[in-house]
Protein backbone atom coordinates (compact mmCIF):
# COMPACT_ATOMS: atom_id res chain seq x y z
CA UNK A 1 0.00 0.00 0.00
CA UNK A 2 1.28 3.47 -0.29
CA UNK A 3 -0.15 6.70 1.15
CA UNK A 4 -0.59 10.59 -0.14
CA UNK A 5 1.78 12.95 2.08
CA UNK A 6 -0.18 15.74 2.01
CA UNK A 7 -4.50 13.99 2.31
CA UNK A 8 -3.08 10.70 3.64
CA UNK A 9 -5.51 8.82 1.14
CA UNK A 10 -3.84 4.94 0.39
CA UNK A 11 -3.65 3.33 -2.82
CA UNK A 12 -2.38 0.17 -4.04
CA UNK A 13 1.16 -0.43 -4.62
CA UNK A 14 0.67 0.14 -8.54
CA UNK A 15 -0.35 3.49 -8.29
CA UNK A 16 2.61 6.11 -8.29
CA UNK A 17 0.76 9.83 -7.75
CA UNK A 18 -2.36 10.74 -5.93
CA UNK A 19 -5.18 12.12 -8.38
CA UNK A 20 -6.81 14.34 -5.88
CA UNK A 21 -3.56 16.48 -5.76
CA UNK A 22 -1.05 14.97 -8.00
CA UNK A 23 1.47 14.46 -4.89
CA UNK A 24 4.07 11.21 -5.07
CA UNK A 25 2.81 8.49 -3.02
CA UNK A 26 5.28 6.96 -0.44
CA UNK A 27 5.10 3.70 1.52
CA UNK A 28 1.91 3.40 4.10
CA UNK A 29 2.79 2.47 7.17
CA UNK A 30 1.20 -0.37 9.07
CA UNK A 31 -1.45 2.35 10.67
CA UNK A 32 -2.75 3.60 7.46
CA UNK A 33 -2.90 0.00 5.73
CA UNK A 34 -4.65 -1.44 8.45
CA UNK A 35 -4.99 0.11 11.65
CA UNK A 36 -7.20 2.73 10.58
CA UNK A 37 -9.75 0.88 8.27
CA UNK A 38 -11.77 -2.39 9.72
CA UNK A 39 -13.13 -3.28 6.84
CA UNK A 40 -9.74 -4.13 5.02
CA UNK A 41 -9.45 -8.11 5.36
CA UNK A 42 -13.52 -8.71 5.55
CA UNK A 43 -15.73 -10.17 3.41
CA UNK A 44 -18.22 -7.65 2.99
CA UNK A 45 -22.29 -8.37 2.54
CA UNK A 46 -21.05 -12.52 2.60
CA UNK A 47 -19.57 -11.97 -1.16
CA UNK A 48 -16.60 -9.61 -1.24
CA UNK A 49 -13.21 -9.93 0.14
CA UNK A 50 -12.18 -6.46 0.75
CA UNK A 51 -8.73 -6.55 -0.09
CA UNK A 52 -7.26 -3.12 0.15
CA UNK A 53 -8.66 0.77 0.39
CA UNK A 54 -7.59 2.44 -3.03
CA UNK A 55 -9.02 5.73 -2.56
CA UNK A 56 -11.06 8.25 -0.18
CA UNK A 57 -13.41 11.20 -0.46
CA UNK A 58 -14.86 13.48 1.15
CA UNK A 59 -18.22 11.09 1.46
CA UNK A 60 -16.44 7.73 0.64
CA UNK A 61 -14.08 4.94 1.36
CA UNK A 62 -13.50 2.72 -2.13
CA UNK A 63 -12.12 -0.58 -1.52
CA UNK A 64 -10.88 -2.99 -3.93
CA UNK A 65 -12.57 -6.53 -3.47
CA UNK A 66 -12.46 -10.11 -4.87
CA UNK A 67 -16.25 -11.88 -5.23
CA UNK A 68 -15.37 -14.63 -3.04
CA UNK A 69 -17.18 -16.82 -5.45
CA UNK A 70 -16.38 -15.80 -9.10
CA UNK A 71 -13.11 -14.44 -8.32
CA UNK A 72 -13.69 -11.56 -10.65
CA UNK A 73 -12.16 -8.20 -9.01
CA UNK A 74 -14.55 -5.34 -8.09
CA UNK A 75 -14.53 -1.74 -6.49
CA UNK A 76 -16.85 -1.62 -3.36
CA UNK A 77 -17.86 2.57 -2.34
CA UNK A 78 -18.93 2.57 0.70
CA UNK A 79 -20.42 6.14 2.25
CA UNK A 80 -18.85 7.13 5.10
CA UNK A 81 -20.47 5.89 8.85
CA UNK A 82 -20.91 9.12 10.29
CA UNK A 83 -22.82 10.16 7.00
CA UNK A 84 -25.13 7.32 6.82
CA UNK A 85 -27.00 8.56 8.78
CA UNK A 86 -27.92 11.92 6.87
CA UNK A 87 -30.87 11.63 4.73
CA UNK A 88 -29.47 14.09 2.27
CA UNK A 89 -26.21 12.27 1.94
CA UNK A 90 -27.74 8.60 1.75
CA UNK A 91 -30.40 9.82 -0.92
CA UNK A 92 -27.14 11.46 -2.96
CA UNK A 93 -25.51 7.98 -2.86
CA UNK A 94 -28.07 6.80 -4.08
CA UNK A 95 -28.79 8.82 -6.59
CA UNK A 96 -25.08 8.10 -8.24
CA UNK A 97 -25.96 4.47 -8.23
CA UNK A 98 -29.29 5.49 -9.87
CA UNK A 99 -28.08 7.59 -12.75
CA UNK A 100 -24.58 5.86 -13.38
CA UNK A 101 -26.50 2.32 -13.39
CA UNK A 102 -29.12 3.39 -16.02
CA UNK A 103 -26.71 4.69 -18.69
CA UNK A 104 -25.31 1.49 -20.67
CA UNK A 105 -22.34 2.72 -22.40
CA UNK A 106 -19.00 1.69 -22.73
CA UNK A 107 -17.28 4.87 -21.58
CA UNK A 108 -19.48 4.73 -18.60
CA UNK A 109 -18.61 2.81 -15.23
CA UNK A 110 -20.71 0.31 -14.91
CA UNK A 111 -23.07 0.12 -11.29
CA UNK A 112 -24.04 -3.40 -10.55
CA UNK A 113 -25.45 -3.24 -7.33
CA UNK A 114 -26.45 -0.99 -4.51
CA UNK A 115 -27.92 -1.37 -0.85
CA UNK A 116 -27.96 -0.69 2.93
CA UNK A 117 -25.37 -4.10 4.91
CA UNK A 118 -26.52 -5.42 8.27
CA UNK A 119 -23.95 -3.43 10.20
CA UNK A 120 -25.51 -0.10 8.31
CA UNK A 121 -22.99 0.62 5.72
CA UNK A 122 -24.52 2.12 2.56
CA UNK A 123 -22.35 0.44 -0.06
CA UNK A 124 -22.44 0.71 -4.02
CA UNK A 125 -20.58 -2.26 -6.03
CA UNK A 126 -18.83 -1.17 -9.60
CA UNK A 127 -16.40 -2.47 -12.01
CA UNK A 128 -12.78 -2.34 -11.15
CA UNK A 129 -10.50 -0.21 -13.66
CA UNK A 130 -6.64 -0.27 -13.72
CA UNK A 131 -5.71 2.46 -14.88
CA UNK A 132 -5.00 6.38 -14.29
CA UNK A 133 -6.93 9.23 -13.80
CA UNK A 134 -7.01 11.85 -17.02
CA UNK A 135 -6.24 14.53 -14.40
CA UNK A 136 -3.13 12.46 -13.14
CA UNK A 137 -1.95 11.42 -17.14
CA UNK A 138 -2.44 15.32 -17.69
CA UNK A 139 0.30 16.09 -15.07
CA UNK A 140 2.64 13.56 -16.32
CA UNK A 141 2.39 13.47 -20.02
CA UNK A 142 0.46 16.64 -20.58
CA UNK A 143 -0.09 19.00 -23.24
CA UNK A 144 -1.36 16.05 -25.20
CA UNK A 145 -0.98 15.71 -29.01
CA UNK A 146 -3.90 16.35 -31.20
CA UNK A 147 -4.56 12.73 -32.18
CA UNK A 148 -4.48 11.87 -28.33
CA UNK A 149 -7.08 14.71 -27.33
CA UNK A 150 -9.51 13.68 -29.99
CA UNK A 151 -9.33 9.92 -29.11
CA UNK A 152 -10.26 10.78 -25.70
CA UNK A 153 -12.80 13.42 -26.87
CA UNK A 154 -14.80 11.08 -29.24
CA UNK A 155 -15.48 8.63 -26.28
CA UNK A 156 -15.88 11.29 -23.71
CA UNK A 157 -18.53 12.91 -25.74
CA UNK A 158 -20.17 9.61 -26.47
CA UNK A 159 -20.09 8.96 -22.57
CA UNK A 160 -22.34 12.13 -22.21
CA UNK A 161 -24.59 11.65 -25.25
CA UNK A 162 -25.38 7.98 -23.69
CA UNK A 163 -26.18 10.32 -20.40
CA UNK A 164 -28.31 13.17 -21.95
CA UNK A 165 -29.73 10.54 -23.66
CA UNK A 166 -31.07 9.39 -20.28
CA UNK A 167 -31.92 12.80 -18.61
CA UNK A 168 -28.67 12.48 -16.90
CA UNK A 169 -26.38 15.45 -16.32
CA UNK A 170 -23.00 15.10 -15.15
CA UNK A 171 -22.61 18.75 -13.18
CA UNK A 172 -18.98 17.44 -12.19
CA UNK A 173 -17.44 16.48 -15.26
CA UNK A 174 -13.93 17.14 -14.17
CA UNK A 175 -10.30 14.66 -15.40
CA UNK A 176 -10.55 13.45 -11.78
CA UNK A 177 -13.52 12.20 -12.95
CA UNK A 178 -12.05 10.16 -15.78
CA UNK A 179 -10.13 7.41 -16.01
CA UNK A 180 -8.02 6.56 -18.73
CA UNK A 181 -7.55 2.19 -19.29
CA UNK A 182 -4.36 1.38 -20.98
CA UNK A 183 -4.30 -0.52 -23.99
CA UNK A 184 -2.13 -2.32 -26.43
CA UNK A 185 -1.46 0.95 -27.98
CA UNK A 186 0.25 3.91 -26.89
CA UNK A 187 -1.74 7.00 -26.22
CA UNK A 188 -4.77 5.38 -27.05
CA UNK A 189 -6.45 4.40 -23.93
CA UNK A 190 -10.14 3.88 -23.17
CA UNK A 191 -12.12 6.60 -21.18
CA UNK A 192 -14.31 5.65 -18.43
CA UNK A 193 -16.38 8.70 -16.98
CA UNK A 194 -17.54 8.15 -13.17
CA UNK A 195 -18.60 9.83 -10.32
CA UNK A 196 -22.65 10.28 -11.26
CA UNK A 197 -22.12 11.55 -7.46
CA UNK A 198 -24.26 15.03 -7.76
CA UNK A 199 -25.64 14.27 -11.29
CA UNK A 200 -29.18 15.58 -12.32
CA UNK A 201 -31.86 14.05 -13.73
CA UNK A 202 -34.17 16.11 -15.17
CA UNK A 203 -37.12 14.75 -14.90
CA UNK A 204 -36.94 13.76 -11.66
CA UNK A 205 -37.33 17.26 -10.68
CA UNK A 206 -39.59 16.09 -7.50
CA UNK A 207 -37.34 14.10 -5.67
CA UNK A 208 -33.83 16.06 -6.60
CA UNK A 209 -34.95 19.40 -5.54
CA UNK A 210 -34.49 18.31 -1.54
CA UNK A 211 -30.79 17.20 -1.85
CA UNK A 212 -29.75 20.68 -2.70
CA UNK A 213 -30.73 24.53 -1.09
CA UNK A 214 -31.70 26.43 -3.76
CA UNK A 215 -29.40 28.42 -6.24
CA UNK A 216 -26.90 26.36 -4.01
CA UNK A 217 -23.92 25.76 -6.46
CA UNK A 218 -22.33 22.54 -7.00
CA UNK A 219 -19.64 21.38 -8.69
CA UNK A 220 -15.70 22.15 -9.22
CA UNK A 221 -15.28 25.92 -9.63
CA UNK A 222 -12.68 24.92 -12.37
CA UNK A 223 -14.95 23.02 -14.68
CA UNK A 224 -17.87 24.81 -13.98
CA UNK A 225 -19.99 26.39 -16.73
CA UNK A 226 -21.03 30.09 -16.57
CA UNK A 227 -25.11 29.19 -15.99
CA UNK A 228 -23.38 26.39 -12.92
CA UNK A 229 -21.45 29.33 -11.63
CA UNK A 230 -24.00 31.32 -11.66
CA UNK A 231 -26.74 28.86 -9.78
CA UNK A 232 -29.02 29.04 -13.10
CA UNK A 233 -30.56 26.36 -14.62
CA UNK A 234 -28.80 23.44 -16.23
CA UNK A 235 -29.22 21.47 -18.92
CA UNK A 236 -26.74 19.35 -21.01
CA UNK A 237 -25.00 21.79 -22.79
CA UNK A 238 -23.26 22.62 -18.95
CA UNK A 239 -21.71 19.43 -19.58
CA UNK A 240 -20.43 19.84 -23.45
CA UNK A 241 -18.72 23.43 -21.59
CA UNK A 242 -17.39 21.01 -18.82
CA UNK A 243 -15.95 19.20 -21.75
CA UNK A 244 -14.69 22.22 -23.54
CA UNK A 245 -12.62 23.07 -20.29
CA UNK A 246 -10.94 19.70 -20.12
CA UNK A 247 -9.72 20.08 -23.97
CA UNK A 248 -8.62 23.31 -23.06
CA UNK A 249 -6.46 21.47 -20.23
CA UNK A 250 -5.22 18.47 -22.39
CA UNK A 251 -3.97 20.58 -25.42
CA UNK A 252 -2.39 23.75 -23.10
CA UNK A 253 -1.15 21.72 -19.75
CA UNK A 254 -4.02 23.79 -17.58
CA UNK A 255 -7.54 25.41 -17.47
CA UNK A 256 -8.42 28.56 -18.54
CA UNK A 257 -9.27 29.77 -15.01
CA UNK A 258 -7.32 28.81 -12.34
CA UNK A 259 -5.87 30.06 -9.12
CA UNK A 260 -7.27 32.44 -6.24
CA UNK A 261 -10.26 31.70 -4.20
CA UNK A 262 -13.52 30.04 -5.82
CA UNK A 263 -15.43 33.01 -5.67
CA UNK A 264 -13.05 34.59 -8.33
CA UNK A 265 -12.90 31.58 -10.41
CA UNK A 266 -16.72 31.35 -10.84
CA UNK A 267 -17.47 35.17 -11.69
CA UNK A 268 -14.41 34.56 -14.72
CA UNK A 269 -16.47 31.30 -15.72
CA UNK A 270 -19.77 34.21 -15.93
CA UNK A 271 -18.48 37.07 -17.17
CA UNK A 272 -14.63 36.99 -18.64
CA UNK A 273 -13.16 35.43 -22.10
CA UNK A 274 -10.90 32.74 -21.60
CA UNK A 275 -7.37 33.50 -22.49
CA UNK A 276 -5.96 32.06 -26.37
CA UNK A 277 -5.19 28.49 -25.99
CA UNK A 278 -2.45 29.84 -28.76
CA UNK A 279 -0.86 32.12 -26.46
CA UNK A 280 0.07 28.81 -24.14
CA UNK A 281 0.51 26.61 -27.23
CA UNK A 282 1.12 28.39 -30.48
CA UNK A 283 1.49 25.25 -32.44
CA UNK A 284 -1.92 24.79 -32.28
CA UNK A 285 -3.92 26.09 -35.01
CA UNK A 286 -6.95 29.08 -35.28
CA UNK A 287 -9.28 26.26 -36.39
CA UNK A 288 -8.66 24.21 -33.55
CA UNK A 289 -8.49 27.02 -30.74
CA UNK A 290 -11.62 28.22 -33.20
CA UNK A 291 -13.62 24.87 -31.85
CA UNK A 292 -12.35 24.59 -28.72
CA UNK A 293 -13.50 28.53 -27.84
CA UNK A 294 -17.04 28.04 -28.77
CA UNK A 295 -17.62 25.19 -26.64
CA UNK A 296 -16.48 27.71 -23.52
CA UNK A 297 -19.37 30.43 -25.24
CA UNK A 298 -21.24 31.92 -22.48
CA UNK A 299 -24.39 31.31 -24.12
CA UNK A 300 -25.44 27.55 -24.51
CA UNK A 301 -27.14 28.18 -27.55
CA UNK A 302 -23.96 28.86 -29.11
CA UNK A 303 -21.94 26.20 -28.27
CA UNK A 304 -22.18 22.34 -29.87
CA UNK A 305 -25.40 20.65 -28.69
CA UNK A 306 -24.02 17.22 -28.26
CA UNK A 307 -20.67 15.57 -27.46
CA UNK A 308 -20.61 13.57 -30.25
CA UNK A 309 -20.94 17.15 -32.37
CA UNK A 310 -17.75 18.73 -30.27
CA UNK A 311 -15.86 15.40 -30.75
CA UNK A 312 -16.78 15.85 -34.60
CA UNK A 313 -15.58 19.55 -35.30
CA UNK A 314 -12.46 18.84 -33.06
CA UNK A 315 -11.11 16.30 -35.38
CA UNK A 316 -12.20 18.12 -38.47
CA UNK A 317 -10.33 20.83 -37.25
CA UNK A 318 -7.43 18.76 -36.33
CA UNK A 319 -7.44 17.00 -39.80
CA UNK A 320 -8.05 20.57 -41.60
CA UNK A 321 -5.02 21.62 -39.59
CA UNK A 322 -2.66 18.85 -40.21
CA UNK A 323 -3.23 19.12 -44.23
CA UNK A 324 -2.78 22.48 -44.34
CA UNK A 325 0.43 22.45 -42.40
CA UNK A 326 1.38 19.61 -45.06
CA UNK A 327 0.56 21.98 -48.19
CA UNK A 328 2.58 24.93 -46.17
CA UNK A 329 5.74 22.47 -45.86
CA UNK A 330 5.42 21.35 -49.57
CA UNK A 331 5.58 25.44 -50.26
CA UNK A 332 8.67 26.17 -48.42
CA UNK A 333 10.32 23.12 -50.86
CA UNK A 334 12.72 24.27 -53.32
CA UNK A 335 11.17 24.26 -56.56
CA UNK A 336 13.00 20.95 -57.99
CA UNK A 337 12.47 18.89 -54.86
CA UNK A 338 8.47 19.93 -54.84
CA UNK A 339 8.17 18.42 -59.02
CA UNK A 340 10.24 15.33 -57.87
CA UNK A 341 8.04 14.70 -54.55
CA UNK A 342 5.11 15.61 -57.49
CA UNK A 343 6.68 13.16 -59.90
CA UNK A 344 7.39 10.17 -57.34
CA UNK A 345 4.06 10.51 -56.09
CA UNK A 346 2.44 10.05 -59.54
CA UNK A 347 4.20 7.11 -60.71
CA UNK A 348 3.43 3.83 -58.95
CA UNK A 349 5.31 0.89 -58.27
CA UNK A 350 5.68 -1.07 -61.50
CA UNK A 351 2.69 -3.48 -60.64
CA UNK A 352 0.55 -5.58 -63.81
CA UNK A 353 -1.94 -3.30 -63.81
CA UNK A 354 0.13 -0.45 -63.67
CA UNK A 355 2.47 -1.56 -66.57
CA UNK A 356 -0.90 -2.09 -68.70
CA UNK A 357 -1.81 1.61 -67.79
CA UNK A 358 1.48 2.29 -68.78
CA UNK A 359 0.84 1.28 -72.17
CA UNK A 360 -2.50 2.60 -72.39
CA UNK A 361 -1.19 5.99 -72.11
CA UNK A 362 1.94 5.36 -74.53
CA UNK A 363 -0.94 4.78 -77.26
CA UNK A 364 -2.55 7.51 -76.23
CA UNK A 365 0.48 9.67 -76.74
CA UNK A 366 0.90 8.05 -79.92
CA UNK A 367 -2.87 8.56 -81.00
CA UNK A 368 -2.64 12.18 -79.95
CA UNK A 369 0.66 12.25 -82.04
CA UNK A 370 -1.21 11.57 -85.12
CA UNK A 371 -2.47 14.60 -86.19
CA UNK A 372 0.75 16.48 -86.21
CA UNK A 373 1.75 13.83 -88.40
CA UNK A 374 -0.64 14.64 -90.82
CA UNK A 375 -0.67 18.63 -90.98
CA UNK A 376 2.95 18.32 -91.66
CA UNK A 377 2.44 16.43 -94.88
CA UNK A 378 -0.55 18.95 -95.74
CA UNK A 379 2.03 21.55 -95.55
CA UNK A 380 4.33 20.20 -97.84
CA UNK A 381 1.45 19.51 -100.43
CA UNK A 382 0.17 23.01 -99.93
CA UNK A 383 3.76 24.29 -100.60
CA UNK A 384 4.55 22.19 -103.50
CA UNK A 385 0.98 23.26 -105.14
CA UNK A 386 2.30 26.55 -104.68
CA UNK A 387 5.99 26.03 -106.10
CA UNK A 388 4.17 23.83 -109.25
CA UNK A 389 1.79 26.70 -109.96
CA UNK A 390 4.34 29.47 -109.69
CA UNK A 391 6.23 27.57 -112.46
CA UNK A 392 3.83 26.89 -114.89
CA UNK A 393 2.81 30.29 -115.06
CA UNK A 394 6.58 31.38 -115.24
CA UNK A 395 6.10 29.05 -118.34
CA UNK A 396 3.32 30.77 -119.87
CA UNK A 397 4.67 33.90 -119.18
CA UNK A 398 8.08 33.08 -121.06
CA UNK A 399 5.88 31.67 -123.97
CA UNK A 400 3.71 35.03 -124.22
CA UNK A 401 6.94 36.74 -124.75
CA UNK A 402 8.64 34.99 -126.96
Amino acid sequence: MKACPQCRRTYTADIAFCPYDGKALSAASDEEELGDDPLVGRVFIDRYHLTARIGEGGMCTVYRATHVLTRKLWAVKILHAELAAQRRAVKRFQKEAQAASRIDHANVIHVTDFGTSEEGYVYLVMEYLEGSTLKRTIQTDGPFSLDRVVHIVRQIGGALDAAHAQSVIHRDLKPENIMLLPTDEAERERVKVLDFGIAKVQEDTSDSAPLTAQNMVMGTPQYMSPEQAKGLELDARSDIYSLGIITYEMLTGRTPFHGGPSKIILNKHANEIPPSPRRLRPDLSAHVERVVMRALEKSPLRRPQSGSEFARELELAVKLAATMSKREAERSLPPSSRMADATLAEEPPATEKSLADMVMASQTVLARKEPRRSATWRTVVIVAVVIACVFIGGIIWWSLLS
